[in-house]
């Protein structure tokens, strides 16, 4: 048996909204704070998410390299970018373009949890890599920041409901109808 969603709402919007700025906020400390410190025969490095990317592209990992920039980088940034122009059309009198919008809200839905690959592989590596005087690998502050942030943009995506476009959206195509 499925439970049916109550009517959307403004609160819906308001929620999804906070969330969206909670979720930028938390996406600053995320980028600057480091993430994770590594250790390799008694040399420390502490890297950041980006100056991590430039690490595994300086040591021939091109395409870790990239997947980690997609999913790190540009998917945080696509959603928020994309919650913003949902909630930018929610709050429109009429929406015509309901139909694509809701595909853009299933596209954010999906695809959200896979920036959550960097606090899993920081998570596997400390975990992992611990050969003690030859190796260690510690997470850092940066990471629970960047979680939260994935979080949270997780939790804005599911508060903001998509039939909202479409209630906003059926007056004006009513009366298109009448003409």
């Amino acid at each position: 048996m499925k439970l049916s969603r109550p009517a959307p709402g403004p609160e819906n919007l308001s929620r999804a909204a906070a969330l969206g700025v909670a979720a930028a906020i938390m996406l600053v400390p995320a980028n600057f704070l480091p993430v994770i410190y590594t250790e390799n025969a008694g040399r420390g490095r502490t890297d950041t998410i980006f100056s991590g990317i430039v690490a595994l592209c300086e040591h021939g990992w091109w395409i870790l390299g990239v997947i980690v920039f997609i999913a790190s980088i540009l998917i945080p940034l696509f959603k928020l970018a994309g919650l913003g122009w949902l909630l930018f059309a929610a709050r429109q009198a009429s929406n015509p373009q309901a139909g694509p919008l809701t595909r853009l809200y299933g596209l954010l839905s999906a695809v959200g949890r896979w920036s959550m690959l960097d606090v899993f592989l920081v998570a596997f590596l400390s975990g992992v890599v611990q050969f003690g005087i030859l190796a260690k690998v510690e997470p850092c502050s940066g990471i629970a920041a960047f979680a939260a942030a994935v979080i949270l943009t997780v939790l804005a995506t599911e508060a903001f409901d998509p039939r909202v476009l479409w209630v906003k959206s059926a007056p004006a195509a009513s009366s298109q109808h009448s003409i």
